[in-house]
């Protein structure tokens, strides 16, 4: 080869990446990762999912037979103050009382506890286990009510 070939095959540049060149993509900011986050998630709630939507419900079930009950807290009451489900079943907690309550199993290590639901929000549980749950309102203990899972 002549010296000027082997110059101008000096000056090409390889195609591809060779080790130590710079990634061709853009890196991103935490910040614009973390608003593409919400973004995902304002979307997935918007939508209608839930972490717990179909936790523990029997893998045999008809999604047809399972039912969401309401349990409105209003006045310094849950409404109805007993609730009866089936395992499966969704239970809601919605409060349109005036200051945050919880929904939480009187019991040293809960099955379920809401923590706390701000005025106008709501709180899902999917009832898992059959028995009988006494459950208060951590805030406002004289407020009680009871989840009955078949």
């Amino acid at each position: 080869m002549s010296k000027t070939t082997m110059q101008s095959l000096a000056r090409v540049k390889p195609r591809g990446r060779c080790k130590g060149d710079e990634p061709t993509h853009r890196k991103t900011s935490p910040a614009s990762r973390t608003l593409v986050l919400l973004a995902v998630l304002a979307l997935m709630s918007a939508a209608g999912f839930s972490p717990h939507a179909f936790a523990g419900r029997p893998a045999n079930s008809q999604s047809a037979s399972l039912k969401t009950v309401t349990v409105v807290i209003r006045g310094f009451k849950f409404d109805p103050e007993t609730v009866t489900v089936n395992q499966g079943d969704t239970v809601v907690w919605k409060n349109e009382d005036i200051v945050p309550h919880t929904a939480t199993e009187h019991v040293a290590k809960p099955a379920f506890d809401s923590g706390t639901i701000q005025v106008g929000e709501m709180w899902r549980y999917v009832a898992r286990n059959k028995g009988t749950y006494n459950y208060t309102c951590t805030f406002h203990p004289n407020m009680e009510g009871k989840l009955i899972v078949q």
